[in-house]
């Protein structure tokens, strides 16, 4: 793995827990929860997930999109498995069915802060190359 990469990713996990840290101390401030049919967005949370990525894929380039991907779903399989265990009357499917909106929130939001991030490094390193 690139020396890169390993930054990116390194980062991308910092920023993660910082924005969890940040949240934990400011308390309900900070965790507006939007209900949907399809499950409870946190939108704190999510808004973390992309920033955080956002400065992986800075850091890292164009190939971190996949490993900011891999680092979210690597993520969230504790907390499902955390949730199905807590609980025995809780399934699996219910756990999931639950959050799938929050998953998917943060897959999604995890790719478009890479792909973002690395944008935004490539054209800046484009614009000091041409100055």
């Amino acid at each position: 793995m690139e020396k890169r990469i390993l930054s990116g990713c390194i980062a991308a996990l910092i920023g993660l827990m910082l924005f969890a840290s940040v949240g934990f101390m400011l308390g309900a401030k900070l965790h507006q929860i939007w209900a949907t049919p399809w499950g409870e967005l946190p939108l704190f949370d999510i808004a973390g997930v992309f920033v955080s990525m956002a400065v992986g894929g800075a850091i890292a380039g164009r190939r971190f999109v996949w490993f900011a991907i891999g680092l979210v779903a690597l993520i969230w399989v504790p907390i499902v498995l955390m949730l199905v265990s807590v609980q025995p009357e809780i399934t699996l499917a219910r756990v999931l069915r639950f959050n799938r909106l929050a998953i998917g929130a943060n897959l999604v939001l995890a790719f478009l802060g890479a792909f973002v991030g690395a944008r935004l490094a490539e054209r800046l390193r484009a614009r000091r190359a041409v100055a």
